[in-house]
């Protein structure tokens, strides 16, 4: 290992959420060895001020890492702005970063899993990240390795290196011209059909979703992820507590079997994406005809 990436959760005031992602963290192997930066939002709303405060209490009896780094927002930042500054000033002395939300869960094997993908794959210019979680879906039987390549990517927590990442186009430009290509769009709903919808909503809005544009990137770039077949993250956050994840009665996320297993396991150097594995890829994320439908009467509605 040439050195073990940094860690960065960024939160504001979801307690119980953030206290079960740190303590698992804090388990697994190679976590005395990180440090852990936590970016800590500012509150907005008086709704926001308990959970905070509560949070801001647990910082200091945060135990079983190298170091713990915390960077105090006087101000409300948001989401967005809180994790692009505290990613920014860890890239000042890191060229890799691991990422993760506050309502993540993780496999004992987390930090050693995506450790290894960074050193690993890290002269191939065709891998964007390492990614820590892996979709519900079925993964072929026939399929004989522990990870698989995806033109896609995942939040709920991964790995990246520093000159891959600032290559992405935060400004999205072209974007547009690119939703226009019917040959283009074509391709990627060939990949997932959720891609190109996601795509028109930040060009209808300008709220960039990054999950949305990273995959946009890997796209034009003809990159991957690296994703492993058992997930090393496990995400509670459809409760309605977070900003991104709505409410959701099925247990399909919360209740997600993460790995339990050792880390002999080997991660081949020369893998390629396998057509099986995109195939149910492709048909977890189909979108229904009736969505299919709302969407274009969305889009006449625009014209």
């Amino acid at each position: 290992m040439s050195y073990y990436a940094p860690v960065l959760i960024a939160t504001l005031n979801r307690y119980e959420h953030f206290k079960r992602c740190v303590e698992s963290l804090s388990t697994c192997k190679h976590a005395a060895d990180t440090e852990l930066y936590i970016a800590l939002d500012y509150p907005l709303n008086e709704s926001h001020w308990d959970g905070y405060k509560r949070i801001e209490k647990y910082l200091d009896n945060i135990k079983g890492f190298k170091n713990v780094i915390v960077f105090r927002r006087n101000k409300n930042y948001g989401a967005r702005e809180n994790f692009m500054d505290a990613r920014s000033r860890i890239f000042e002395k890191y060229d890799r970063i691991i990422i993760s939300e506050d309502d993540n869960i993780f496999s004992k094997d987390f930090l050693n899993f995506v450790n290894k993908g960074l050193d690993l794959f890290e002269d191939r210019e065709d891998i964007f990240s390492i990614n820590g979680y892996n979709y519900p879906i079925a993964i072929p039987r026939t399929y004989p390795e522990e990870v698989y390549l995806w033109c896609g990517f995942s939040a709920w927590g991964y790995g990246i290196w520093k000159d891959k990442f600032v290559k992405v186009d935060w400004s999205y430009s072209g974007l547009n011209t690119f939703l226009g290509n019917r040959a283009e769009v074509k391709k990627l709903n060939n990949i997932a059909e959720h891609y190109a919808p996601a795509l028109q909503q930040i060009v209808k809005t300008g709220h960039i979703t990054g999950d949305a544009l990273i995959c946009y990137h890997l796209f034009i770039s003809n990159m991957y992820s690296v994703f492993p077949v058992i997930s090393r993250v496990r995400n509670t956050g459809h409760d309605g507590s977070g900003v991104h994840c709505g409410y959701m009665e099925s247990p399909i996320y919360r209740m997600q079997e993460i790995y339990s297993g050792n880390d002999s396991y080997n991660l081949p150097h020369d893998i390629k994406p396998d057509e099986g594995i995109n195939k149910v890829l492709k048909k977890h994320f189909k979108i229904s005809s009736k969505a299919k439908f709302k969407e274009k009467i969305n889009s006449w509605l625009r014209i």
